[in-house]
Parts: structure tokens; C-alpha cells; sequence
């Protein structure tokens, strides 16, 4: 694995022989900026120890400076120390956004160990099955789903079982009446032989070490590894580097956003997903904002969210911007104070796009949706629009210090503008690899003929002249029917939601039972409230396709359902809508 980080390392800066037109966007002293070359963790102190006073961490109405924020670091990794945490250890931690998640991530770091980032709600084999890949000795995970992982140590899967409770960060109040909560179904998860380590009991390890436990630090040394698959096949674990996350970091704030350590920022997306650990924690604190944890997000209770915290900058799914603009509760409030509210980690489809900017609008927020465009394997984000260009469709330019160029996806050479092809990155964000597994972290990082490591992002996409990046479809959505015509599902869908009826649309390939291979493509259809139960809208829809699309690429089925699946995070399950069939 060493080796294949070594090489990753050697292109940290590239260039590719299509002009860089998107830097025109960027100032001379953006452009020549520096990536941070230290952990994490020191980079977050090196921005913030000046300002320790400052509110870092908000979480259900307590504050927490950043002076408490990096005491409580230091506690934690001295108690790792003491716990006998090694260098490059691998710690699988199962939390959601809590004060606590926090600390270990950046103590972690702080010793030059490694966060295994697990999904709390993740089914016990499944957590199983996370430790045994990396051969973590020590599981940290939220009380409430402790009974499901209670076994593992009598089963020898892991040394030592951590347990956290929401309510050891909660103001006096709310802890006293969680701490009854928990106390009465106490009996049912704790087992008499193999009782986890509180958390509580765990900090107080860090009384007994007084020495220095800061690590040495190490060029690419992996700091996260995180999963990315789910939605459409094997799970794989991305290895994240410090620099990794420094970069998405800084060249986030180098967009030219408006971001001031005054400024707060709602934290919504979990540490479990890159997007989330990089730009949804790292990026704020590092800016020196006050971030407000929400350790359990409810999109339909995202309004509520925008009211009582009156969030000057987030990020989240698209998918959520569809709550926010139906929302009555928001009917009459007034926005102003946004600053140019962020979607990633899916694609925004242009209706939508459009309907969110007319409401961001009618609610006196002078910003349009801010798109961004990246992946697990590149720390989440790789582009991003920019103030001065903000066309509808396009996911943005590539960061400052990222190239983003387009690719035949057959033969590898560079297209020009205006072409489609496979998305390729290559730049400080990009990956160590995958987690053992040699084979696919060359399929995804490859040499090209100018001696650079790409990451090969299976996005078909283009860029115009002035950069921005418009993403067609995933190479893994293309649906190929049993005669070889290729299909990319999008394409589909951009059509029937042209229908005055359709809130949304997903397509996707299922078996065609008449052939030997091949797909056929199904379209799953959302309608407005107002339309539901008609259903001579489908037949509408179906006249529409006739009109607008080749015989070729002419769904084969049409099912309108109630809502569309939805992944833990707010991604479109296509997995489910595929099994659906």
C-alpha cells in the first residue's frame, strides 16, 4: 500500500494540455498559495490559537471554545496513548456528529493514528465486517446502538468496545433527563462479562500521561479511511491522507466564497462520509467558525433547523433543497443572512436548481445555490462554482490547486471543450488508495502518457471554455440495451421532468427477459402534489418521451411512486430502485 501512496504523491501539482481558462476566476495570491504540509490536527490549531476564546463547537446550546476544543483533544489523545494506540494504528469509530466524534478524529490524528469511519446505523455484520478488513483492536461506537456490538469482544473480534453517550456534552438539563433514558434500558445492553469502556472513564486515562504525544509528522501519512459504493456496488474503504484534508479545506475557501471566522456554519453531514469529515468539519473550524453539530438530521425538519440556528453557511444534498422549498414554515422569513448555501455529494437536477434560486430569491438571499462536484476518492471536493460564475447545470470550476480534465474513456486520450467524456482529477485531494485492494486502486488511479496519476471518476461529463464542469451521468448508469445502442439514464430524465406534473425522476436499467443481455430502461416518476392519483399523467408522460427521444432510449415502463428511495445520507438509492425492478 506504501507504494502505491508514493507514487500517488509524486504529482501533487500537474498540468494537462488543454488551457486552464477556469484560473482567470482566481488571483495571483490564491493561485500561488501553499497546502498546508502537517497533520490535521495541527493545521487546525495553527489556525485557531490565536483566537482560543472564539465558540468552535455548538451543540444543543452548549458552546464550546476552541480552547475546550483542543483541551479536550489533547485529553483524548493522551488517553489513547495510555490505552497503548500506536502509530498508524486503525481506531473504527461509529459516532455521529457529537462534541466526541470530534475529539477522536483530530486526537487520532494528533498521534498518528487512523479514524475508520463506520456508519452507527450500520447492521452488526456489517460493523463486523468493517473491523476485520482493517484489523482494528478497539471499536468506538454511540451508546444507542451498542446492543448490537455487545458480543464482539467475547467473540474476539475486537480487544476493547468504547461506548459514547450524546448526553456527555449535553448542557446539565437535557444530560440529566438522557442519562434517565439510558439508565432504564441500561439492563438490556450491558453484559456482565465484558462491560465497554465510558467514555468518561476512558478521559480520565489522560490524567496518567503527561508527556509529549504529538506524532512525528509524515508526508502522506493516512489520517480517515472512508467507505464509498454503496449505491452502486461493493463498498470499498478510501485511505485519506492529512493533506487530503487539508487541501479540500483551504482551496474551498480560496472559491472566493465569502467565509469569516464570524460566520457560523450548520453541520448536517456526518463524519462517516468524506464530504462530511472534509468540508462539513474540517473546513469550518478550520476557518475558525462557530459549527453547530447536529448528531441526527431530519430532512423534514430542515426548516426548523434554518430557524432556530439562522446558519450563515452549510452544505448538504440536493435532495434536501426539495424540503426546504416547500416548506411553509419558511413561507415568510426572510434569508438575507445566507451565504451562498452549498450542495455536493449528488447531482442537482436544473428544475430544481431553478426552483431553489427563485426561493433563495423571494426570501432576500442575494446568493444562488453554490454547486459542487467530488467523491469520496478525491475528500469530497474537487470543484466548485464561484461568485462570478454560477451557470445553471454546471458543478463549477476545479479548485485552485486541481486539474479537471476529460478523457475518451476507451482510449484515454484528452478531449477539447465542449466534449463528452470520463471526468478525470489529479491534485492534492486525490486519494492514497482503496483499503487493501490493489486491484481497483488501479483502475481508479492511473498513469497517463504525461506521467501524472489521474483519478478516473466513471462521471461522464464536459467543460466549456471557461471551465465549467456539467455532469452528464455516471459511466455505471449507462444502460446498454441487448442490440449495443448505449444509454446514458439522465438524458431520460431531463425530458419527462419538462412535464408541468413531475416533481422529480430517476431511470434506470433492468433486465430485459426477452434477451439474452442487455437492459431496459424504467422510469420511476415523482408527480406534484397537486397531480397525484391522476393517472392520465402517465400517459402524458409516455407522449412526451414519443415527442423528445429517439425510439432507441424509450422507457420501457413508467411507475410513479410516492417518493424515490433515498441512501442514509439523502442520495437517490438506485440499488433499491434497480431491485425494485
Amino acid at each position: 500500500m506504501r507504494e502505491l501512496e508514493k507514487e500517488n504523491d509524486k504529482q501533487m501539482t500537474g498540468d494537462a494540455s488543454i488551457d486552464k481558462h477556469w484560473l482567470k476566476y482566481y488571483t495571483e495570491e490564491q493561485k500561488n498559495t501553499k497546502m498546508p504540509q502537517m497533520t490535521a490536527y495541527k493545521y487546525l490549531y495553527s489556525c485557531n490559537y490565536k483566537h482560543l476564546n472564539r465558540i468552535a463547537l455548538s451543540y444543543f446550546g452548549r458552546k464550546i471554545t476552541f480552547k475546550q476544543l483542543f483541551d479536550n483533544i489533547n485529553k483524548t489523545a493522551k488517553a489513547f496513548n495510555q490505552m497503548g494506540i500506536k502509530e498508524n494504528e486503525i481506531v473504527t469509530v461509529a459516532l455521529p456528529n457529537i462534541p466526541e466524534a470530534v475529539y477522536i478524529f483530530y486526537a487520532l490524528s494528533e498521534i498518528g493514528a487512523v479514524s475508520n469511519m463506520v456508519d452507527p446505523r450500520t447492521s452488526g455484520d456489517g460493523i463486523k465486517s468493517y473491523i476485520k478488513e482493517v484489523n482494528s483492536r478497539l471499536l468506538i461506537i454511540i451508546y444507542s446502538y451498542y446492543n448490537k456490538v455487545k458480543d464482539f469482544q467475547e467473540d474476539r473480534i475486537v480487544e476493547n468496545i468504547m461506548i459514547v453517550s450524546p448526553a456527555d456534552s449535553l448542557p446539565l438539563g437535557l444530560c440529566f433527563a438522557y442519562r434517565m433514558k439510558e439508565f432504564i434500558s441500561s439492563t438490556k445492553k450491558i453484559m456482565k462479562n465484558y462491560k465497554p469502556i465510558r467514555w468518561n472513564e476512558f478521559i480520565k486515562k489522560s490524567n496518567l500521561n503527561d508527556g509529549n504525544i504529538e506524532a512525528k509528522y509524515a508526508p502522506n501519512r493516512a489520517v480517515v479511511i472512508e467507505y464509498t459504493g454503496g449505491t452502486t456496488g461493493k463498498l470499498k474503504g478510501v485511505v485519506l491522507s492529512n493533506e487530503n484534508i487539508n487541501a479540500v479545506a483551504i482551496q474551498s475557501v480560496l472559491t472566493g466564497i465569502d467565509m469569516q471566522r464570524e460566520h457560523n456554519w450548520l453541520d448536517i453531514m456526518p463524519s462517516f462520509i468524506a464530504y462530511g469529515v472534509g468540508m462539513g468539519l474540517h473546513l469550518p473550524l478550520t476557518i475558525g467558525m462557530e459549527t453547530i453539530l447536529i448528531p441526527q438530521f431530519d430532512a423534514k425538519k430542515f426548516d426548523e433547523l434554518i430557524m432556530k440556528y439562522k446558519p450563515i453557511h452549510m452544505v448538504g444534498v440536493p435532495s434536501y433543497w426539495g424540503t426546504i422549498i416547500k416548506s411553509k414554515k419558511l413561507s415568510n422569513k426572510d434569508l438575507s443572512y445566507m451565504i451562498a448555501p452549498t450542495v455536493g455529494g449528488d447531482a442537482m437536477d436544473t428544475t430544481l436548481e431553478r426552483e431553489a434560486n427563485k426561493f433563495l430569491k423571494e426570501h432576500n438571499c442575494t446568493s444562488k445555490v453554490t454547486k459542487g462536484y467530488g467523491m469520496t476518492e478525491v475528500t469530497g471536493g474537487v470543484a466548485g462554482t464561484v461568485p462570478a460564475n454560477n451557470e445553471i447545470g454546471s458543478v463549477g470550476i476545479p479548485f485552485v490547486k486541481t486539474i479537471i480534465s476529460i478523457f475518451d474513456p476507451e482510449t484515454n486520450e484528452e478531449l477539447t471543450y465542449n466534449q463528452n467524456g470520463e471526468v478525470c482529477i489529479t491534485g492534492p485531494n486525490i486519494m492514497l488508495v482503496y483499503y487493501n485492494n490493489d486491484e481497483a486502486t488501479r483502475q481508479v488511479l492511473r498513469k497517463h502518457k504525461d506521467g501524472k496519476i489521474w483519478m478516473h471518476s466513471s462521471d461522464i461529463g464536459y467543460m466549456t471554455k471557461n471551465g465549467n464542469i456539467f455532469i452528464v451521468d455516471r459511466l455505471k448508469r449507462m444502460i446498454i440495451r441487448y442490440d449495443g445502442f448505449k444509454i446514458f439514464p439522465s438524458l431520460i430524465e431531463n425530458v419527462i421532468c419538462l412535464h408541468y406534473a413531475v416533481d422529480s425522476c430517476k431511470v434506470v436499467g433492468i433486465p430485459d427477459i426477452e434477451h439474452r443481455q442487455g437492459k431496459l430502461c424504467k422510469a420511476y416518476i415523482v408527480l406534484k402534489n397537486k397531480y397525484k392519483g391522476k393517472e392520465e399523467i402517465k400517459e402524458e408522460i409516455k407522449n412526451l418521451c414519443l415527442e423528445k427521444l429517439p425510439e432507441y432510449s424509450q422507457p420501457f415502463d413508467y411507475k410513479i411512486r410516492e417518493t424515490l428511495p433515498l441512501t442514509s445520507i439523502g442520495k437517490i438509492d438506485y440499488l433499491a430502485l434497480e431491485a425494485e425492478g
